[in-house]
């Protein structure tokens, strides 16, 4: 009996306590969102006592223990205007990301500094971390440390990821992005899903997998290259998918083992306050308006009739205005009751209690903060996944869409006004709040558990689905459906012979 439970310690002991690891995170794309959601996961496993080296265009501005920076890879002074992006379709949403992944990555890939980090000899790392958008080609990473490869999604997994995971994406009730559109989807949504998953499915394995196949043979060329297995190959031998994505901002959808939604990781406790903006929300007795569009986008950027709505309609308002917005033009005039900044700590923002509103163009950080401090929301959404994280908003009850387009003084007042003075909405953004907050763990401490996992169990085979290496006549069954009907077809033909070959007998003989 003993030695049974003496040999169960030491099981537990060693299932539990891992080595320190060298992690290589590998997300060079220029696209800041993407990192940020996983930079506390990073800084995190540094903190633990793996050596981190993260390839990236945004490398930290502080020291961090065990932690290594190498990029950025492109300059990021040169800003696109938003306003090239948001007259996208379903269609050429998914051409977009296509065209933005290869130039990218051609981007950042034939910079001279990556070119010294890829043929390198002088690195081990025992598990590679790569982005999902665009840089598929990332994860020969993998292959040329010998190292299982963990996929890191900035959103909710697309049919473009799916599809080499083999997770369930049925596009009846599992939407797109693309689509703007919910899980609740009639006939037209439908179908515009179904074109969208299709493309994604089927027709950029021509059009798109052929370009990021060339990036990868250009630019990954390391000793023993020449080797390598196909490209289709290592993206069903992903270890581990990481989805910044929760139910209670996003869908419910079926999952494998292998993928684990952690959004909200970057969501820390708030922080006190710099005094002046605790002043100014301390004062506000009739509470406060945060209005913040991101990163990305720039008023500045905006039509000047529209800027000139969110102006107005901000400013004769009774409530205190936070705006995340230095004005260019030195004669713009705001109303007493505005404070805007190039910058302000929206987590710490949305924390205080005399906050009772946040304006927001719906990204999907933006999202996890209001959620996780129970604020209604306004939202004004853009491009990308904008659109379909606002129906959802709307779908789920605490927040109102504003088609920007279409936006008018009225119209966008008309939404201020609904959402401040309708207690549903509040409420349904507490219900939320409390779907999101009620978890067994932080989604921080779940997404390093699972990492250390992969790493415990040398890639962790075991949680990748059963159907990977089954092509779609074998995975949908058709080829069995096709025997089954030409069986049935000869049944019924061989029936019909002999049922007419006994009439004719039949009436021969009479």
């Amino acid at each position: 009996m003993l030695p049974s439970v003496i040999f169960c310690s030491i099981l537990c002991i060693t299932t539990t306590v891992i080595r320190a690891a060298n992690i290589l995170v590998f997300m060079p794309l220029p696209i800041k969102s993407h990192v940020r959601g996983f930079q506390p996961l990073f800084e995190e496993l540094s903190n633990r006592g793996h050596n981190v080296t993260v390839v990236s265009s945004f490398p930290l501005d502080r020291v961090v223990a065990n932690y290594t920076d190498i990029g950025p890879f492109v300059d990021k002074t040169k800003g696109r205007n938003v306003m090239d992006l948001v007259r996208m379709n379903f269609v050429t949403s998914v051409q977009l990301k296509w065209r933005i992944g290869i130039q990218l990555s051609e981007m950042v890939m034939s910079h001279r500094n990556m070119k010294q980090f890829v043929q390198s000899n002088s690195n081990s790392f025992d598990l590679v971390m790569v982005e999902t958008f665009g840089q598929e080609y990332a994860v020969a990473m993998g292959h040329k440390f010998k190292a299982p490869v963990i996929n890191l999604a900035p959103a909710m997994i697309w049919a473009s990821i799916s599809k080499w995971l083999h997770v369930p994406s049925t596009f009846s009730y599992i939407p797109d992005a693309c689509t703007q559109s919910t899980s609740v989807m009639g006939f037209i949504e439908r179908l515009k899903n179904t074109i969208t998953g299709f493309m994604q499915s089927y027709i950029e394995n021509y059009l798109y997998l052929p370009k990021t196949k060339k990036v990868m043979n250009t630019y990954l060329k390391y000793k023993g290259w020449e080797s390598r297995p196909p490209l289709e190959h290592m993206l069903n031998n992903v270890s581990l998918t990481l989805v910044n994505s929760h139910n209670a901002i996003g869908i419910s959808r079926p999952y494998l083992p292998g993928i684990i939604e952690v959004g909200g990781m970057h969501i820390k406790d708030p922080k006190p306050l710099p005094k002046n903006l605790q002043t100014f929300l301390d004062a506000a007795d009739q509470g406060v308006i945060f209005f913040s569009f991101g990163t990305l986008v720039n008023l500045n950027d905006l039509p000047k009739e529209k800027l000139n709505i969110f102006i107005s309609v901000l400013g004769r308002l009774k409530q205190k205005v936070i705006i995340k917005w230095t004005p260019e033009d030195s004669n713009v005039k705001l109303s007493q009751n505005i404070m805007t900044g190039s910058w302000f700590p929206q987590r710490d923002i949305l924390a205080h209690p005399n906050v009772i509103l946040f304006i927001t163009h719906g990204g999907l950080h933006s999202l996890e903060e209001t959620v996780c401090n129970a604020k209604p929301i306004v939202g004004v959404p853009f491009f990308a996944e904008q659109n379909f994280n606002m129906k959802i908003v709307e779908e789920k009850g605490y927040g109102k869409l504003v088609n920007f387009f279409e936006m008018t003084e009225e119209s966008f007042g008309n939404a201020i006004y609904e959402v401040l003075s309708d207690i549903t909405f509040k409420k349904k953004a507490i219900i939320q709040s409390l779907v999101y907050n009620d978890q067994p763990m932080k989604p921080l401490d779940r997404a390093v558990y699972w990492v250390e996992y992969v790493i415990r169990y040398g890639g962790a085979g075991h949680l990748k689905s059963d159907s990977i290496g089954l092509n779609d006549l074998q995975y949908f069954l058709f080829d069995i459906s096709l025997i089954l009907l030409l069986s049935f077809g000869l049944i019924a033909w061989l029936c019909n012979f002999i049922i007419v070959k006994v009439i004719s007998k039949h009436l021969k003989t009479t």
